[in-house]
């Protein structure tokens, strides 16, 4: 049963309607992380360790740590997209649940401090409708892969903008991660469900979240969340 108190901020007020999702990508749509699998690839075990030791001590950004891992990438992003297609998996109930967003006019929003074209290309056999992508583009010159981050922000994307923006807009914000890209928008949402990393943040910093192991939970949550305002209103008609 949904339990809003333990997720959702004010929870002794009625749920905003409508409501908008967003889902980090690497670690909470597909597994393994992809950036993270191809710099294990191209640059070893050990050099993957140490950018993330290196972050998480706050030696370098997330964002230089990403730079450094894109770097050792070598071949074309062809071939590079075959590699990750072998490797990567997408949430098989993420699909489904993309589907019930769009059939109940719910904008659902991919952001992800990885690649834009990959997670394109990652999503593109399910044929979603109505998602949007929200990535660092990819550029590769001379056969150095390199990324050219959306903004200045120590994570080379601010997910807790389109958060912040949608609020303005009136929507209650469901937000979805996994990792150090999501505290952002985990801080800022007004629903949060988390897990990995960012759940023992949540935990830690005091932010309401509920754990998940895939969408189809989540999608239930939203749909007793959703039935629930609309006894409210009704009772109240």
């Amino acid at each position: 049963m949904l339990d809003k108190a333990r997720f959702q901020k004010n929870s002794s007020e009625p749920a905003i309607l409508p409501i908008s999702v967003f889902s980090d990508f690497d670690g909470t749509i597909a597994h393994p992380d992809s950036i993270n699998f191809l710099a294990e690839w191209f640059g070893g075990t050990e050099f993957r360790r140490e950018i993330g030791k290196k972050i998480l001590s706050g030696e370098i950004s997330l964002r230089d740590g990403i730079l450094q891992e894109v770097a050792v990438i070598k071949g074309t992003f062809p071939e590079v997209l075959e590699l990750l297609r072998q490797h990567i998996e997408v949430d098989k109930e993420f699909p489904g649940f993309a589907d019930w967003c769009y059939r109940h006019q719910v904008p659902l929003s991919v952001l992800s401090g990885g690649i834009q074209e990959v997670v394109e290309n990652l999503l593109a056999p399910f044929n979603l409708q109505g998602v949007r992508i929200v990535a660092n583009s990819l550029q590769i010159t001379g056969g150095q892969w390199s990324l050219q981050f959306l903004d200045q922000t120590e994570w080379g994307h601010d997910k807790s903008r389109d958060v912040l923006l949608a609020k303005s807009q009136g929507y209650c914000t469901v937000f979805l991660g996994d990792g150090l890209s999501d505290r952002g928008a985990a801080r800022s949402a007004d629903i949060v469900f988390a897990r990995a990393g960012l759940a023992r943040y949540c935990e830690h910093e005091e932010i309401p979240y509920k754990e998940f192991s895939n969408f189809l939970e989540v999608q239930h949550d939203l749909m007793a969340l959703l039935e629930g305002h609309e006894g409210t209103r009704k009772s109240q008609g």
